[in-house]
């Protein structure tokens, strides 16, 4: 009795180390499973824009900036509208206007956001609304014609706009429509 007792009991530590050891979690080829809230968060990166006559000619210009994302938009606080203002007025009739703006021109795109079916991917449609530059009365038509996707494993954020129209003093102004590219990274 004693030696079926003592073969049991060695049996069940066995059976109990196996089921422990085949529960390991360093298994680093499982994908990584994301929720829509993995794209909140600080982010930084660059923002390119062409303007639409020469779409075939991407402008090198880069312009460094950051943002935010929380919930339900992507928040600017120095949203980079100095290449619009230029494409409006020219380099120098811009720089006055530039200087009285200042780097803290806040702007919000609101969104709503889904997992993609592989769940690794946030893509996210996008709502616009006008950039509104009180101080030279100026307002610029944003739109966009694509989905913004936040990679998760990688965490990169891409979406495109397009600024489309602007008002001067609620007039229309000739402008050439710019597309802006927006590549960044998480913090």
């Amino acid at each position: 009795m004693k030696k079926t007792l003592k073969w049991s009991l060695v049996m069940m530590l066995a059976v109990v180390g196996l089921t422990f050891a085949s529960c390991s979690d360093d298994d680093d080829n499982t994908p990584t499973v994301g929720t829509v809230e993995d794209v909140n968060g600080e982010f930084t990166g660059k923002m390119t824009y062409t303007k639409e006559a020469k779409a075939t000619e991407a402008d090198p210009t880069a312009t460094e900036l950051e943002l935010k994302v929380a919930n339900d938009s992507i928040q600017f606080e120095k949203f980079p509208y100095q290449a619009l203002v230029v494409e409006l007025l020219g380099e120098e009739a811009s720089k006055p206007i530039i200087e009285a703006i200042g780097d803290s021109l806040n702007y919000k795109i609101n969104y709503t956001a889904t997992m993609n079916a592989a769940k690794d991917s946030v893509v996210m449609t996008l709502k616009p609304e006008p950039l509104k530059i009180d101080v030279a009365g100026v307002e610029v038509t944003i739109k966009t014609e694509k989905t913004a996707s936040y990679a998760v494993s990688d965490k990169n954020l891409k979406f495109a706009l397009k600024a489309a129209s602007v008002k001067v003093g609620g007039a229309d102004f000739p402008f050439t429509p710019m597309d802006l590219s927006f590549d960044m990274k998480k913090k």
